[in-house]
């Protein structure tokens, strides 16, 4: 089985999944997908169920396809590995206030940070295009910056701008190694 486009799948069920939580129960850009979703069961649910959908495809598709055929390390696999698993536990508790809160930021600020090494990885890896690499340590300083731009603003209006901004900033350059 040609595992190639499980990443092109995944994206697009995301992009699509997140995009119908912020067309369906718009909230505002000062709040994340997770502040979105977290005052209602059904909406927790919906998200847990997206997540469960994407993450599994994204992992086959990194363990399957694009770590072996572009030579990475299995560092890689381990650190987007933790990512998708800091992520999964993260949708299941709701960003609620208390312990919950604590929690959910907590494992979301591990799955985020987990994402920084596999696109360094990208960046030193001969096996990969140079184009793939120059937009990968774009993408990097890119997710840096919104770290940075997180710790200096705790009270940000764009959270989700912010958000958004991140994550495309790493599967920008997966998609274009991968698909173009």
């Amino acid at each position: 089985m040609d595992y190639k486009y499980f990443g092109l799948l995944a994206f697009l069920i995301l992009v699509l999944g997140l995009g119908f939580i912020l067309w369906r129960w718009p909230q505002g850009k000062h709040l994340t997908f997770s502040q979105h979703v977290a005052v209602a069961r059904y909406k927790r649910i919906y998200y847990i169920v997206l997540f469960a959908i994407a993450l599994p495809l994204l992992l086959i598709f990194f363990g399957q396809w694009f770590v072996p055929t572009f030579g990475l390390s299995v560092w890689f696999t381990i650190f987007v590995s933790l990512a998708a698993l800091a992520q999964c536990i993260c949708t299941l508790i709701p960003e609620l206030e208390g312990w919950r809160k604590k929690s959910h930021q907590l494992l979301a600020g591990i799955s985020a940070l987990s994402l920084l090494p596999p696109l360094g990885y990208i960046v030193v890896t001969t096996h990969i295009p140079i184009v793939g690499r120059v937009i990968s340590v774009v993408s990097l300083l890119g997710m840096v910056g919104v770290i940075g731009i997180l710790l200096l603003r705790k009270g940000s209006r764009y959270h989700l701008v912010l958000q958004v901004v991140y994550y495309v900033a790493f599967f920008l350059p997966i998609l274009v190694i991968s698909y173009l």
